[in-house]
């Protein structure tokens, strides 16, 4: 008995809290496949209007990445994203040379998803928010991140 009422709470729990579909959803049907593949560190979340939500991601050297956001089906309002990583540059302040941490934005809202290679391992960060969507209501917003080999070339 107390076995049956714990499977009903958990089931019940992940049932209530599973309301957006998984990443692989969020995928456009592609008349022509390409090399791209589905990156373990996408995401997909329930957002609420008006508030900002940020994740992050490692890019690794070796690989091309594509990088899309995508508002849920049935999800209302304007999406709108932000993507950056943080550089550290030299400065001068008061005389003296400090090293300080800058924001540096790679894309933002209306671009074309952002495609890139990383020569190097880099935190880069997806910042998104909902406006003028359903304040009761939230919306379920997709953060798909698509890898491939680079094509190494040269001799």
């Amino acid at each position: 008995m107390k076995l049956s009422i714990t499977l009903a709470l958990l089931f019940g729990f992940v049932f209530t809290f599973a309301q957006c579909p998984p990443v692989e959803s969020f995928l456009k049907k592609k008349k022509e496949k390409d090399e791209y593949n589905l990156n373990s560190q996408s995401r997909v979340g329930a957002v609420d209007s008006d508030k900002s939500y940020e994740m992050s991601f490692i890019a690794h050297p070796g690989l091309d990445y594509r990088l899309t956001t995508v508002l849920g089906e049935g999800s209302a309002g304007t999406l709108n994203y932000e993507i950056y990583e943080l550089v550290t540059e030299k400065k001068t302040e008061d005389g003296k040379e400090v090293f300080k941490k800058v924001k540096k934005v790679l894309a933002t809202s209306g671009s074309e998803p952002l495609e890139f290679n990383s020569d190097k391992a880099r935190k880069i960060f997806v910042n998104v928010s909902i406006s003028g969507g359903d304040k009761k209501k939230h919306a379920c917003v997709g953060v798909v991140i698509e890898t491939k080999r680079t094509v190494k070339t040269g001799f």
